[in-house]
């Protein structure tokens, strides 16, 4: 039996109402889940205009190459909103009456290609073999009531685009939820000849830590639970999964040395602690399903923020010289469906509601209330007060003093050291090798 396609009522309504507006040559995103065997889409937002246009192109057959970086650029963006077990699935086509068949299938060809490769840029992780290698492409026709769905095989892109079945669903449970906070202390090299210690060639070094992350142990709400069994289990309350990960060395097979020598002219310091989440469609998830979402959204989050400060800092000019302790921004969730799930944006500490409305707007064509803002999950930040922020080494080394933010989430006590989320990246110098000064 092959695997069977589900799109949300909110998706569903979404497309037909451009189609209403006439809105023909409007391309966007599909946003979901795919399980083992069935894939969920949960969310659809179209590619903003480009230069403040009110329509769009009346001929997307004709897109070029800078149309097609500005699709997949929207959906890289977009990408990083995403928590743990949500992903960018695709891509949407409200069809002109005009297009023939062979000119729409170049164009996903061309477009689930781009925005793929663009949401894989920013991932410190890979899909395993077992996970089904098909993105979907949606076609909604001027001259029919239909949608189409299609699969696209992003490891054989000349295939035929396959015709599928998709069912409609409200989607709205039952979703379950895993959550963990995570305490990071990662230090990455940055090579002499870089031009800047921002560059952003430097978040490779957050690589082993990666790796190190996503083979930990793992208890769930104090127990271990075998990877096969289902992760509601035993439990009788629908509340979110607490999640604590083990981490130890990664194991060095035999023969293998693990010594590095690297030539380095400063180091970039990451230390803190995240608050990660991540949603799973089904009362029949598994626990392994649950714990590769959640290791795979400490990686993103972690990743997004260090780049975002890394941007920051190459936007301002500030890329020179010890920069001391440099704030990541605030990860704010907020609850777009009716059945919960909760998508995120980063919001440096200088930016208000209104910044993050606006985001929400452009990126997801989507009208946020206030309400819908879920700060509780940092809303730590000014309670802990400078209590458990002395780590008086990486201050010394770093040159810089920290200030009056903290972490802590439901009554757990951060640990001691700044909250990624709060100060999170400095630049620390060591000569020329990375070691503990004298």
């Amino acid at each position: 039996m092959g695997r069977s396609y589900v799109i949300g009522e909110y998706s569903e309504k979404y497309l037909k109402k451009l189609k209403a507006e006439e809105r023909y040559g409007t391309t966007g995103i599909l946003l979901g889940q795919i399980t083992p065997v069935k894939t969920y889409i949960v969310f659809a937002a179209r590619t903003p205009l480009k230069d403040h246009a009110e329509l769009p192109p009346e001929n997307p057959n004709e897109m070029n190459a800078s149309d097609i970086e500005w699709v997949s650029e929207h959906a890289r963006q977009v990408s990083r909103m995403l928590p743990g077990g949500i992903l960018v699935l695709g891509v949407f086509l409200i069809r002109p009456p005009k297009m023939t068949k062979e000119e729409a299938h170049d164009i996903f060809r061309k477009l689930a290609t781009a925005v793929e490769a663009a949401a894989a840029k920013e991932r410190l992780w890979s899909f395993t073999e077992e996970e089904p290698a098909e993105r979907v492409v949606l076609q909604v026709y001027a001259d029919s009531k239909k949608m189409k769905v299609r699969a696209y095989d992003l490891h054989n892109p000349q295939t035929p685009i396959k015709m599928l079945d998709c069912k409609s669903s409200s989607l709205t449970a039952p979703w379950q939820v895993v959550e963990a906070t995570i305490n990071v202390e990662v230090y990455i090299p940055v090579p002499p000849s870089a031009e800047q210690q921002f560059d952003k060639n430097s978040l490779k070094g957050l690589n082993s830590w990666a790796k190190q992350i996503m083979q930990s142990s793992y208890l769930i709400n104090g127990q271990f639970k075998e990877p096969d069994s289902l992760l509601g289990e035993g439990s009788k309350k629908k509340l979110p999964a607490e999640v604590q990960f083990l981490t130890a060395p990664v194991p060095i097979a035999e023969g293998e040395v693990d010594a590095l020598i690297e030539d380095c002219g400063s180091s970039v310091g990451v230390k803190g602690t995240v608050r990660c989440r991540a949603y799973l469609h089904g009362s029949k998830s598994k626990v392994k399903d649950a714990i590769q979402a959640l290791k795979r959204d400490v990686l993103n989050t972690v990743y997004i923020r260090c780049e975002m400060v890394f941007e920051d800092q190459i936007l301002n000019k500030n890329v020179g010289g010890d920069s001391g302790l440099l704030k990541a921004p605030h990860r704010v969730f907020a609850s777009v469906l009716p059945s919960g799930v909760a998508f995120c944006d980063y919001g440096f500490s200088d930016e208000g509601s209104k910044e993050l409305e606006e985001r929400y707007k452009e990126l997801l064509d989507y009208e946020l209330h206030p309400a819908q803002l879920d700060r509780a999950e940092e809303i730590m930040l000014e309670e802990l007060g400078t209590e458990g922020l002395q780590d008086k080494d990486l201050s010394k080394r770093a040159g810089g003093q920290y200030g009056s933010e903290g972490f802590k989430y439901k009554g757990v006590a951060a640990a001691a050291g700044v909250g990624v989320i709060a100060v999170a990246v400095s630049v620390i110098y060591f000569g020329n090798f990375i070691g503990e000064s004298a």
